[in-house]
């Protein structure tokens, strides 16, 4: 699950990074993660698979800029 949370919020970081000007990424970093997390949680609601998405939550969370 690790994985799967790091290569969404990098996918999210590098298309916000394009997308927004604005010279602090790590608050584009922020962004991702943030949108990352919202992800999750409406694919939980959606699918129905609460303690899946909920360990990919808890796997975002762990997620530092430095491993972007």
């Amino acid at each position: 699950m690790k994985k799967e949370a790091l290569e969404l919020v990098r996918k999210l970081f590098h298309d916000l990074k394009w997308d927004i000007p604005h010279n602090n990424l790590e608050d584009i970093f922020n962004g991702a993660k943030t949108a990352a997390k919202l992800f999750a949680t409406k694919m939980a609601e959606e699918t129905g698979q609460e303690e899946k998405y909920e360990m990919l939550r808890s796997a975002i969370e762990k997620i530092k800029f430095q491993m972007v």
